[in-house]
């Protein structure tokens, strides 16, 4: 953590803003490693190891077991064959899973005003290999997350900085309860995290986000998971309930409310990896049968047309599913 950055940050405590003073014990050429961090207003002392600060309060029993998940799964992807060189290649890794998040996040590139020196919040960090492409991009970022441990946690933040010469601060703190200063930020970045929260903490969360944008502000949600009338997804994370996660499945409804609850306009954004919403046409050759030819002609007079691909996007959000959700959410200028 860097000295500049302690005057950013709300105290979690007793909620002071820019109450907080750090104390170096060791530092090097980039930053505070290890110290600690006093509110001058309540009295309340934070550590910072390895340059994150533990801004975690007093937090929620399901918080403490889902951190502790988080270390299990790192072991898991140990095992798996991860490693820093591995790390340090995403999004690009090969599967499913990682190529709508590639495609998503260049998607969001395209559509929202990132620019250099703006500063930006990666909300559920994790690897932080999205706070270091911002960083590269010459935004000041600051990744914040429940979890420490290195390939699932900030930790992690140590190899993208030592490879790629970039920096980020990192803050171990809940999405629900921001510990930063209000209308301190430009972006909020949220990539498949927003569904960690219960209901009741998810409008915590957009209220909290709303807080420290500045007018103008945006709020870029990336593939959330949800659930459909058509797929009712009852037990979201089911596949990694051994690691405690904890994930819900909300309607588009519920995302749709709490945002604009918290203030925000909302604009509904085209999953970037879906067939129907991809920009290159669809061709037909010898080999195509007749029913997949109508099929792709279809398609293709669909893409054409922004009034079908908007109603076919309704669809698929509100009743059919198959797809997550993406949203810009723009604070109000006044």
């Amino acid at each position: 953590m860097r000295d500049v950055t302690a005057t950013l940050l709300r105290c979690p405590r007793c909620d002071a803003e820019g109450s907080l003073r750090i104390e170096a014990r060791e530092r090097d050429d980039r930053e505070v490693r290890t110290g600690t961090l006093a509110c001058s207003a309540c009295g309340r002392t934070a550590t910072v190891t390895r340059g994150v600060a533990d801004l975690l309060d007093r937090p929620a029993d399901h918080v403490v077991r889902e951190a502790a998940g988080l270390g299990r799964f790192a072991d898991f992807m140990r095992g798996d064959g991860w490693d820093v060189a591995r790390v340090l290649n995403l999004p690009d890794e090969p599967s499913p899973y990682w190529y709508s998040q590639r495609l998503s996040f260049h998607a969001f590139l395209e559509r929202v005003d990132f620019r250099a020196g703006q500063r930006l919040l990666d909300v559920g960090a994790n690897t932080c290999w999205a706070s270091a492409a911002f960083a590269a991009r010459g935004l000041d970022v600051v990744a914040l997350d429940i979890s420490l441990h290195e390939l699932q946690g900030l930790y992690t933040a140590d190899f993208w900085m030592d490879d790629r010469g970039v920096f980020f601060e990192r803050l171990l703190a809940p999405m629900f309860d921001l510990p930063l200063r209000t209308a301190s930020l430009d972006h909020v970045f949220c990539c498949e995290v927003l569904h960690h929260n219960d209901r009741r903490s998810l409008r915590r969360t957009f209220a909290e986000i709303h807080r420290v944008l500045k007018p103008g502000g945006v709020l870029s949600v990336v593939n959330e998971t949800m659930r459909f009338p058509l797929a009712p997804n009852l037990h979201p994370g089911h596949e990694v309930a051994d690691f405690e996660g904890y994930e819900h499945a909300f309607l588009f409804s519920s995302y749709w409310r709490a945002a604009r609850r918290a203030g925000f306009h909302v604009e509904v954004v085209e999953p970037a990896y879906h067939w129907i919403f991809r920009d290159e046409p669809l061709t037909l050759d010898a080999s195509t049968g007749l029913k997949a030819g109508v099929r792709l002609a279809w398609v293709n007079f669909c893409r054409r047309k922004p009034r079908l691909r908007r109603a076919y996007l309704h669809w698929l959000n509100l009743v059919r599913g198959g797809v997550q959700l993406s949203l810009v959410c723009r604070k109000p200028d006044s």
